[in-house]
């Protein structure tokens, strides 16, 4: 299977579980995720956002970049938006300690094991990122580098010409 093939199906795929996961934020108490998402959100825009606000934008995040995904409409910038959300969803490990690691040294509670499959979406999103073309640039033929032997010749003529 070629790259392309490859890549196109973790694109469909990814698309696949961002839309799932997005749509079921619109409707409320749907999302295993609701209270995690609004909770994070809350944090992180210091409370200046309404909840269902919130959780509204973020669906529609999550669904905008399924979609763009799943048809591979706009590549690059679905996959930067889809980076973004990703390091957003990190951010309990830090606001909420307590409800993502239990008791045992390196254990998880169901919301941490939730937040650390991430780490499979963020090698995903960064294995279909389509880097953009550099476009060569073509040097005009006056700029062209000269051969070094000519520059001597020229030089030698040069200075005979003068004297």
């Amino acid at each position: 299977m070629g790259d392309t093939v490859k890549k196109r199906l973790l694109s469909i795929s990814m698309g696949i579980v961002y839309l799932w996961f997005g749509a079921l934020k619109f409707v409320p108490s749907l999302s295993p995720a609701e209270e995690l998402a609004k909770n994070t959100i809350h944090h992180l825009t210091l409370g200046l956002i309404p909840d269902r606000v919130s959780l509204f934008v973020l669906a529609t995040w999550e669904v905008g970049v399924g979609l763009l995904l799943l048809f591979g409409l706009w590549k690059r910038q679905a996959v930067i938006l889809g980076l973004i959300h990703m390091v957003c969803t990190f951010s309990p490990l830090i606001f909420f300690p307590d409800d993502v690691f239990g008791e045992a040294p390196l254990s998880l509670t169901l919301v941490g094991q939730y937040i650390m499959k991430n780490l499979i979406i963020v090698a995903v999103l960064f294995s279909i990122y389509e880097r953009r073309p550099i476009k060569e640039t073509s040097v005009p033929k006056t700029m062209e580098p000269k051969p070094v032997v000519f520059l001597y010749v020229l030089a030698l003529k040069n200075k005979f010409k003068k004297g």
